[in-house]
């Protein structure tokens, strides 16, 4: 029954001007989607090495896939009026996630000042807040604003630790 949506949906959009482009390299983990419509577009690419968050990978650390996931991904989604551009990667570090904490919460501060939450982020008055529970194994951090942020999250994994680097910016209306 998918498979019928799915041919279904592929040849509405090839009917209506779509453009359809998939380039998957299952040996190395890449995926490089591109779907063009005559009111915007979508591209993903994943599995690159180092997406373009700004924000410099901590030393040693190696990417980290979460079973089927990419370890990386860049993302555009858009128009001529409205874009989202999200970069996003996944590490693992023998460092302590305090040791992990500390370097970026040092590193954000180029790009302004640093929120720093032990639960969820949220936006308000476009500047990031905590919310949510304030005990969490999880540390976030947070720089920029609800147009144009960075985001850092860190968490323990057995002796080590997992953390994600997050970029998003958001062009034009809303």
């Amino acid at each position: 029954m998918r498979r019928y949506g799915a041919a279904a949906a592929l040849v509405t959009c090839l009917l209506a001007g779509c453009r359809v482009s998939v380039d998957h390299d299952e040996d190395h983990g890449r995926a490089d989607v591109q779907i063009r419509t005559p009111v915007g577009h979508v591209f993903v690419r994943t599995g690159e090495q180092l997406p373009d968050t700004g924000l410099a990978v901590y030393p040693g650390s190696v990417p980290m896939r979460h079973h089927r996931e990419a370890e990386s991904a860049n993302v555009s989604v858009g128009n001529s009026r409205f874009g989202v551009k999200i970069a996003a990667a996944n590490f693992f570090s023998d460092a302590s996630p305090d040791a992990i904490v500390r370097y970026y919460r040092t590193a954000m501060r180029t790009h302004g000042e640093v929120t720093e939450c032990h639960g969820n982020i949220d936006f308000r008055r476009s500047h990031p807040v905590c919310r949510g529970r304030m005990f969490s194994h999880s540390t976030q951090l947070a720089v920029g604003t609800e147009e144009r942020h960075r985001l850092v999250s860190v968490k323990p994994r057995g002796n080590g630790s997992e953390y994600s680097l997050v970029y998003v910016q958001v062009n034009g209306e809303s």
